[in-house]
């Protein structure tokens, strides 16, 4: 891309839409585009069917301040409701920055049952033997998948790692570690906070402004203050690694205007949910 006009019309294509399915109890989002992929399971987790108290009521999968005892029963449910072998998961250490790890079978555990990752806010596998697991609560989640290569990798993006540009890195690394080329490679985006919703301060429009120009990124909200679309954010830093606009899914859910998602901004002190994604 090297023009605006070229970013918008790679937009215009890039899909949207999103599927939500309850199983056990548990709440499951998931993205269309990769639901239809072979080879892959995936999901994103609502706050429903879990044993947390508030103001983490509901399924908290963060283990930041809560019980737990209470935060590995909502993972023992929550495995249980997607589908995903318990003793699978490998979590992100997030710390709303850019860093991303690859990771096998040996890390099985790490962040759940056992000691955490180094800092890391992504993740990359070839293993089918590990379900990746990232934390949210407002902030995206984005998914990858090259169905060629059979890798896969995922990570959180506040907007810390979004103005990083951490999703360029997680396809750098699946590039480095896998041969994947980005133009196999099916990208999504998951319920996080929307451009209405995310209201920042003049100096962080401004820096993502400096950081994407070709994304017209800045809006107001009601108030009067300005806003920015992290959503054009996530399809911008994945089309300028050559992903292929068409192979670009958001889910379009707004985790502040959707009751049945922890929201940071809607609530102050929350719990949180997880990502997930592994090699079937």
């Amino acid at each position: 891309m090297n023009t605006r006009m070229d970013f918008l019309l790679a937009w215009a294509q890039v899909g949207r839409g999103w599927a939500y399915r309850e199983n056990e109890g548990v709440g499951i989002y998931t993205l269309p585009s990769f639901c239809a992929a072979s080879g892959i399971d995936h999901g994103f987790s609502a706050k429903i069917g879990g044993v947390s108290k508030a103001p983490f009521a509901g399924l908290n999968l963060s283990f930041t301040n809560d019980d737990r005892a209470a935060v590995l029963e909502n993972y023992r449910r929550f495995c249980r409701g997607a589908g995903i072998p318990p003793d699978s998961l490998v979590m992100d250490s997030y710390e709303h920055g850019t860093t991303v790890l690859r990771v096998d079978k040996k890390d099985r555990g790490r962040g759940h049952t056992r000691e955490s990752l180094p800092p890391c806010d992504g993740l990359v596998t070839n293993d089918p033997a590990v379900t990746l697991i990232t934390g949210h609560a407002d902030c995206m989640a984005f998914y990858f998948y090259d169905p060629v290569k059979r890798a896969i990798g995922l990570c959180h993006a506040g907007w810390r790692g979004a103005l990083g540009r951490i999703g360029g890195n997680v396809i750098q690394t699946m590039q480095r570690e896998y041969g994947t080329d980005p133009r196999d490679l099916i990208c999504g985006v998951g319920p996080s906070i929307c451009p209405q919703c995310f209201e920042v301060g003049e100096d962080v429009c401004q820096q993502f402004e400096a950081a994407f120009p070709l994304c017209p990124l800045r809006g107001k909200n009601g108030k009067g203050n300005p806003t920015v679309d992290l959503w054009q954010v996530a399809a911008c830093q994945f089309l300028e690694q050559g992903v292929r606009p068409e192979r670009i899914e958001l889910m379009g859910v707004c985790t502040r205007e959707t009751a049945n998602l922890y929201s940071y901004r809607r609530e102050g002190r929350t719990g949180g949910m997880a990502a997930f994604l592994r090699l079937v």
